[in-house]
């Protein structure tokens, strides 16, 4: 039995944890043992029960059966965190709710999280430590890269690709062939009908280019 243990204890943490618990791994592969986070009373006053905080990401010692995944929606810090438990010789899980609809030849790396009611279709590629929430639409054969950010409600056409540590926001459209580069950020809504240089911050319908 492996221990999972989820890193940060905010709010999305809190969300990871009861996917894990609902996962087909849970309780054959995996139990939880608990979260890193460098603020020790981040869980103090929540309604609820929730597994200890065991220590910051920078101070705690891998055990031989410890498991992690990087709760951390912003993908500077996941990639941040991700990769400092990746230097300890530490491993991830992905969670996977099971009500997402998931084709049978799709590819899912490590550390990856896939919400309920989102749909993945064939043949579609998912690289390590991305993030995809509920009620999305992922078309076949599109490509999403590593530290991606995919809120609710989001729809990919088919053969669309999503660059690193972009981040489409709820509700955004990415149409089929086309593809946004490494870190872009789609805002809420937005239609994306062309190809999205990187890191460029775009909105609208169609989508344009906007200055933070």
């Amino acid at each position: 039995m492996k221990h999972l243990i989820i890193i940060g204890a905010r709010g999305w943490g809190r969300e990871c944890y009861w996917t894990a618990q609902n996962t087909s791994g849970y309780g054959k592969t995996y139990d939880i043992k608990g979260f890193l986070d460098s603020d020790s009373h981040a869980l103090d006053g929540l309604n609820g029960t929730y597994p200890p905080i065991l220590g910051s990401v920078e101070e705690y010692s891998i055990k031989p059966d410890d498991v992690f995944f990087c709760a951390m929606g912003d993908p500077k810090w996941r990639k941040h965190y991700a990769e400092l438990i990746e230097t300890k010789g530490g491993n991830f899980i992905s969670l996977i709710s099971p009500l997402a609809i998931i084709n049978e030849n799709v590819t899912i790396q490590p550390g990856c999280c896939i919400g309920a009611c989102t749909i993945v279709s064939d043949n579609v590629c998912i690289e390590k430590h991305a993030l995809i929430h509920g009620f999305c639409t992922i078309g076949h054969d599109c490509h999403i890269d590593e530290y991606a950010s995919i809120f609710s409600y989001v729809f990919l056409g088919g053969c669309s690709n999503i660059g690193k540590m972009a981040i489409m926001h709820p509700k955004s459209m990415l149409i089929a062939h086309k593809s946004i580069g490494n870190e872009v950020i789609v805002g809420a809504g937005s239609v994306v009908m062309r190809n999205i240089k990187d890191g460029l911050h775009v909105h609208g319908n169609p989508a344009v280019k906007i200055d933070y």
